[in-house]
């Protein structure tokens, strides 16, 4: 079987199977499975694969037609220019998350007009947020928090595999800390106490892609999402709201004095987000994603 004989059989079972972007999809899967890129596909089409290839490439056909993310098929993800290690296990990185860091750069510059700004990811899953700002502040101190051992240590492997792992700064070399933890808990049941095996110290901003999909809507969920990504990433009781209520209430605790909340939004979810912040937060602001939905709110911890 050559290149162009597998993408045909690929697209067809793909759409078949309802396969969003099918051809897309074959083509991706192909240029994992020969460790070749897009160019070499379309340039040498009677590229005969050895037998081995077209086990492997059927396999994975296969099981994204059975609803597994072409994502944990290959293994990784492009996010903020950045190539992330994904597993099963681990919430996949979305384009739209890309906000969250724009949103976050800017109130660093601009805002707290800080180099070194303080800056907590939680709920960081593969890292991709925590690390995308590393490397776009490297003075910054990053820390990463996640109640899910395994996503801290594949974001760890990601950090390692970005070189972020170890940051050089004038004063002195900074590490991203890497800290288990349910929300703020680790840092709030620790502050101002000894013991603790990372710094307890205030934040300047917290970021956060918190769960925000009510149960209830998970039938509305494509297939890959709901079957295969992990439901604590996805879901929140309370509407959706559940877990952002208590992110919100806890993110007080854990900034300085002016320090600023960035919180990524489900559809239709800014007023009632908004609603929750109350009087305790200023300067709130919504910013919509490239497809124009309002998709990160910023707030300033009054």
């Amino acid at each position: 079987m050559n290149v162009r004989e597998a993408l045909r059989e690929a697209i067809e079972r793909l759409t078949a199977a309802q396969v969003p972007s099918a051809t897309t999809t074959a083509e991706v899967l192909l240029m994992h499975t020969l460790k070749r890129d897009r160019a070499f596909l379309h340039a040498h089409p009677e590229w005969e694969m050895i037998p081995d290839e077209e086990r492997r490439y059927r396999d994975l056909v296969a099981r994204r037609g059975a609803g597994t993310p072409t994502q944990y098929l290959t293994g990784r993800q492009e996010f903020w220019g950045l190539t992330f290690e994904v597993k099963p296990g681990v919430f996949i990185p979305r384009p739209e998350t890309e906000t969250v860091v724009e949103v976050a750069l800017k109130i660093v510059r601009e805002k707290l007009r800080r180099a070194d700004a303080r800056i907590l990811d939680v709920g960081a899953g593969s890292g991709c947020i925590a690390l995308a700002l590393a490397h776009e502040l490297p003075e910054a101190e990053i820390v990463a928090s996640d109640v899910s051992p395994d996503a801290l240590a594949m974001a760890r492997r990601n950090a390692a595999a970005l070189g972020l792992a170890d940051r050089a700064c004038p004063e002195r070399s900074r590490r991203v800390q890497f800290v288990e933890s349910d929300l703020l808990h680790a840092f709030l049941s620790h502050h101002g106490h000894a013991g603790a095996n990372f710094d307890t110290r205030a934040f300047d901003l917290i970021v956060s892609n918190p769960p925000y999909v009510s149960p209830e809507e998970a039938a509305q969920l494509p297939r890959e999402v709901r079957e295969h990504e992990p439901a604590a990433a996805l879901f929140s009781e309370g509407e959706g709201l559940e877990v952002t209520k208590r992110l919100i209430e806890e993110a007080r605790g854990g900034l300085v004095p002016k320090g600023w909340l960035v919180l990524e939004l489900g559809y239709q979810m800014a007023e009632r987000v908004k609603a929750l912040l109350g009087d305790a937060w200023a300067e709130i602001e919504i910013t919509n994603d490239l497809a124009g939905i309002p998709r990160v709110l910023a707030a300033r911890k009054s």
